[in-house]
């Protein structure tokens, strides 16, 4: 049983490691299941996925929203030729399940995937669902959701599962440390953010670096400077252009800063981790705004609007929390309480009933 199984995302780091989660739970069962993973062509995912056993495709495609007039021209011209190699991939790999990670390379692949009979559920793992998991909301036969006010978007087909998480993140340490420097990570998601390295490089000469042990995850592109910027200061720091096991970073850290989407808090909250969290405010409707706002308003994190934070705001926020060990404890233990264990685990079951129900219609 689901022999093969495709995954259909976006390109994101966090479309990919739920792929990655979910995958892990199955070859728990079974190692020779196959796994192959529809996405757009992005660098993360030829980096991680091959290395993990994943077959890798990619569409030719793009989105429609906050683009102008001549890019969703492009767009819809380039449409009915993802929808072709869709049909050629799906044949090929003849899948037992579909899973739509968000994004919009999933869309073709999981309307293709619908006309050919094959059961297929989509995760929507924020607050607010995107535009292309609320329009394959009416052709999927199920939609995992992470929270309570996702599933109205959805109604009868959707289930309350949580999003899938490495297992690794249950296993973090989630103690905060008691003596020596308070361990911060900084990381602005798969790919970095500029903006927040920019941000924390003019806060280096603000910060008491003897109370801080840093990590920073930069991404590729701004690796370079942001290192030169850490000199510069003469602030020691452990910078990395990508961590792969962030799993093990998470279970030295006391406190993490970084963008706001939907599997980065999920991890956080598994972790039980205090974080400060600057959401990426041109994300589709602004949905990272309303993801950190869960956490804020459960007093397990703190939140920066990204352009009207300057460098001495963050430098304050960060004193202020090397003095309160006791609230980065409290901080730890409401992102604990916000967790939703078990949601790869779940969502595996609610695919093998997909597979189960075409055979009992065949």
């Amino acid at each position: 049983m689901l022999e093969r199984v495709l995954f259909a995302g976006g390109g994101t780091g966090g479309h990919i490691y739920m792929a990655v989660a979910l995958a892990q739970e199955l070859r728990a069962e079974e190692p020779r299941r196959q796994f192959l993973f529809v996405g757009t062509q992005k660098e993360v995912e030829k980096n991680i996925l091959p290395n993990l056993g994943f077959q890798v495709e990619s569409l030719n495609i793009g989105g429609l929203k906050n683009l102008g007039p001549l890019k969703i021209a492009w767009t819809l011209i380039r449409l009915p030729l993802s929808f072709i190699a869709s049909i050629r991939i799906i044949k090929r790999f003849a899948p037992s399940v579909m899973v739509g990670l968000g994004g919009y390379s999933s869309g073709p692949v999981l309307l293709v995937g619908k006309a050919l009979g094959i059961p297929s559920l989509i995760i929507e793992p924020n607050v607010l669902p995107g535009l292309t998991n609320r329009l394959l909301g009416y052709w999927v036969d199920g939609v995992a959701v992470a929270y309570d006010e996702t599933a109205s978007w959805f109604g009868e087909k959707a289930r309350l599962t949580g999003i899938p998480v490495r297992p690794q993140f249950h296993k973090v340490q989630t103690e905060i440390s008691t003596k020596g420097p308070i361990r911060l990570l900084i990381f602005g998601g798969s790919q970095g953010s500029s903006a927040l390295n920019k941000l924390v490089c003019n806060t280096l000469s603000s910060l008491p670096s003897n109370q801080l042990s840093l990590v920073h995850q930069t991404g590729t592109k701004d690796y370079d400077l942001v290192k030169k910027k850490y000199e510069r200061a003469q602030v020691q720091a452990e910078i990395l252009e990508f961590i792969d096991d962030m799993p093990a970073y998470f279970d030295r850290a006391d406190l993490v800063l970084s963008r706001a989407g939907a599997l980065t808090l999920a991890e956080i909250t598994m972790a039980g981790k205090a974080s400060i969290l600057m959401p990426f405010p041109h994300a589709a409707d602004n949905h990272q705004q309303k993801n950190a706002a869960l956490l804020a308003n459960r007093q397990a994190a703190l939140v920066l609007e990204q352009g009207r934070t300057s460098h001495k705001d963050l430098a304050q926020l960060i004193i202020e929390l090397l003095s309160n060990r006791t609230r980065l404890i409290q901080m730890a233990r409401a992102s604990r309480q916000l967790a939703r264990t078990g949601g790869a685990c779940r969502i595996v079951e609610w695919m093998r009933q997909l597979e189960n129900e075409k055979k009992l219609r065949s």
